[in-house]
C-alpha cells in the first residue's frame, strides 16, 4: 500500500528571479519594469568596483549610494541607511554583495517601505528569504516581514568569479547548512524538502570546485543551490543551528558564514537521535553512508578553508560557557532537548575542532 503523503500547508513566496550568465545587464530594464527610477544603490564600500559596475547598468537612476556596511546589521546603521533613503527620494533599494550589504538593505526596505532588488555576490541565500536581522548591544534579533523579501533578485555567475576561495568555502557551507536546516525545522512539508534535497546534493557535488575558482559551470551550479537553499530556509523556518549562529553573531560577532561551516556537522550529530529519518534522506542526496554523515560533512568543510573549530574564529572557551546558558536560557527552538550539560560538551567539541562522532558512535553514546 503506497503511504499518502503528510498534509501540509505551504507559502509561495512572491518575487522574480532572473539567473545567467550576465544576468547584471538586464538590471536597468527589470528596475523600469519595476515601475521605479529613483534608486538607493547600497554596496559595501571595500567592494566599489561592484557599486561602479551596477552604477553603470542603473544608467542615471542613483540617486545615492550607500558604502557603510557591517555584519549582523547594527540597529542604528540601519536607522541611518533608511533616512538617507528617504531624504534622496529613493523609490527602490538595490543591493550588491554578500549577506551583509543585503541583510542591511532588508531593514532599509523594512523601515522605508520601498521595493528591493538583490544582486548577490557570495552564496548566502539571504535574498530568497523575508528574514531579517538587527543587532543591538551584544543581542542579535531576526524577524520575518513581507518587505524584507525582494520583488526582484539577479542571479549572474560572472560577478563571483572573483570571489576568494577563503569566501567560497564557509558561504557554500552556510547554504550547505540552510538545507540541512530546512529538512527538520517547523514548517518543512515535502516540496520544501525536494528543494532543499536538491540544493545539499549540487552544494556537495561542486563545492570544491567553486573554491578552486576555474570553472564557471560549478559557481553557476553553487549560485543555483544557494537560491534553492534560501527558499528552503525561507519556508520552513529556522532551528537550533541557524540559531546558535545568530546568538553567537549577536553575543561576540562571529563571522556568520564561517560559524555556520564550523557549527554544522556537531549540530546534526547533537540532533541525531530526534532527526534520524532526515538524517537519512540527506546523507542519500550527498551519495554518503547516514552514519557518517556528520564526518564527511565536516571534511568537506575543511576541505574548502573553514577554520578549524570555533576558535578558529576568535571565540574563547569562557564565550562559549557563556553562550550555551543563554542558548537553554532562552529555549532556541530545538528538535532535541537542550540541556546545558550535552548542549555545552558539542558546543566545547566545536570550539576545539575534533572530528565530530560518527552517527554509530553517537547513537550508541545516547542510548
Amino acid at each position: 500500500m503506497t503511504t499518502m503523503p503528510a498534509e501540509f500547508t505551504r507559502d509561495v513566496l512572491p518575487g522574480r528571479v532572473v539567473f545567467g550568465a550576465g544576468a547584471l545587464a538586464r538590471l536597468g530594464p527589470e528596475i523600469v519594469a519595476l515601475g521605479a527610477a529613483r534608486v538607493m544603490l547600497v554596496a559595501a564600500g571595500k567592494r566599489a568596483d561592484l557599486a561602479r559596475v551596477a552604477a553603470a547598468h542603473l544608467e542615471g537612476r542613483v540617486v545615492v549610494t550607500w558604502t557603510e556596511v557591517a555584519q549582523h546589521v547594527p540597529a542604528d546603521l540601519a536607522e541611518r541607511a533608511a533616512a538617507a533613503a528617504l531624504d534622496a527620494g529613493a523609490d527602490v533599494v538595490v543591493t550588491i554583495g554578500g549577506g551583509s550589504t543585503i541583510g542591511l538593505g532588508k531593514a532599509i526596505a523594512v523601515q522605508t517601505k520601498l521595493p528591493l532588488v538583490a544582486v548577490p555576490t557570495t552564496y548566502a541565500g539571504s535574498e530568497m528569504t523575508p528574514i531579517y536581522g538587527l543587532t543591538s548591544g551584544r543581542e542579535k534579533r531576526t524577524a520575518r516581514d513581507a518587505n524584507a523579501l525582494p520583488q526582484l533578485v539577479v542571479y549572474d555567475p560572472d560577478l563571483l568569479a572573483a570571489l576568494p576561495p577563503s569566501v567560497v568555502g564557509p558561504s557554500g557551507l552556510n547554504a550547505l547548512a540552510h538545507c540541512a536546516e530546512a529538512l527538520w525545522a517547523a514548517n518543512r512539508d515535502p516540496v520544501n524538502d525536494a528543494i532543499a534535497l536538491d540544493g545539499a546534493r549540487r552544494i556537495h557535488e561542486h563545492l570544491r570546485a567553486a573554491h578552486e575558482g576555474e570553472d564557471p559551470g560549478a559557481r553557476g551550479q553553487m549560485l543555483l543551490a544557494a537560491s534553492m537553499a534560501g527558499t528552503a530556509l525561507a519556508t520552513a523556518g529556522t532551528s537550533l543551528h541557524h540559531s546558535l549562529c545568530h546568538l553567537l553573531g549577536g553575543m561576540f560577532d562571529a563571522p556568520h558564514a564561517e560559524t555556520h561551516a564550523i557549527l554544522l556537522p556537531y549540530a546534526i550529530g547533537f540532533l541525531r537521535p530526534a532527526i534520524g529519518q532526515q538524517i537519512e534522506r540527506l546523507a542519500l542526496s550527498l551519495g554518503v553512508p547516514p552514519e557518517r554523515l556528520e564526518l564527511e560533512l565536516w571534511s568537506l568543510a575543511h576541505s574548502v578553508g573553514t577554520p578549524r573549530g570555533l576558535r578558529g574564529i576568535g571565540l574563547t572557551e569562557e564565550q562559549i560557557e557563556q553562550a550555551t546558558s543563554a542558548a537553554v536560557s532562552r529555549r532556541l527552538p530545538s528538535p532535541r532537548a537542550l540541556t546545558a550539560g550535552e548542549l555545552g560538551a558539542w558546543l566545547a567539541a566545536a570550539w576545539t575542532g575534533q572530528p565530530p562522532a560518527s552517527g554509530t558512535a553517537a547513537n550508541h553514546r545516547d542510548g
